[in-house]
């Protein structure tokens, strides 16, 4: 009988199936989304952490989870929507996005540790920068270092919408209505100001549509920012 043990799986989403049972995504280090059955009253918070196993009788099925040791990172964010909506919104495109059972462990990792240490200052910058890496490790990674036209890698003012490669202030100008706008924050070690930060969160967002399957952005995504 085929099972699995993780130590950490973050809840993504569940939904009714008949009474006291739930279809649940999980998004483990071990096996990446994985979904499953669990046999509860209430369904497991989003956003929640659990350890616990999965089973099946065949390793095609569906299977059910047995979870334990509950720990909800909405807790520390009830009076904090802008937390909340960051926390909904990455929920969100892990469940929409990852491929079923595809592990990815480095970037679950990350994930866990922004997740669990979203009460720094510039949780927002650091979203959007988590969202560049869900975009590399979905496989359209951006490159945000040097001038894909060989310019002045510290005025880097563009990103190009086909490649997510950078483009200096001097080179992009003469495009600049094809690019995209590159906040300096991306490339620097620089605070954002509110207008970056949207900037950032609309370059990430673009990708996020046209270069790795999105459909819809999460609703409350751009209230991160607002």
């Amino acid at each position: 009988m085929p099972e699995f043990e993780f130590d950490k799986g973050l809840v993504l989403s569940s939904k009714p199936l008949g009474d006291k049972k739930f279809i649940v995504s999980l998004f483990t280090k071990e096996k990446g989304r994985h979904l499953g059955v669990v046999k509860k009253k209430m369904p497991p918070l989003t956003a929640s952490f659990f350890s616990g196993r999965w089973q099946a009788r065949l390793s095609e099925q569906m299977g059910s989870f047995y979870l334990e040791d509950e720990k909800s990172v909405h807790l520390s964010f009830l009076d904090d929507k802008k937390g909340l909506n960051v926390i909904s919104s990455m929920c969100y495109l892990l469940d929409h996005l990852l491929p079923e059972r595809e592990s990815y462990p480095e970037f679950y990792d990350l994930t866990y540790h922004f997740l669990t240490s979203l009460e720094e200052d510039d949780f927002q910058k650091k979203y959007i920068f988590w969202e560049v890496e869900l975009l590399g490790a979905l496989g359209f990674g951006l490159d945000l270092s040097k001038c894909a036209g060989g310019g002045d890698a510290n005025d880097l003012a563009y990103v190009s919408p086909k490649t997510g490669r950078a483009v200096s202030k001097k080179m992009g100008d003469p495009y600049k209505d094809k690019l995209l706008p590159l906040p300096a924050f991306m490339f620097k070690n620089e605070a954002p100001n509110k207008d970056d930060l949207l900037k950032g969160l609309s370059m990430t967002g673009y990708f996020l549509i046209t270069h790795v399957g999105l459909k819809n952005l999460p609703v409350l995504r751009h209230q991160i920012i607002l």
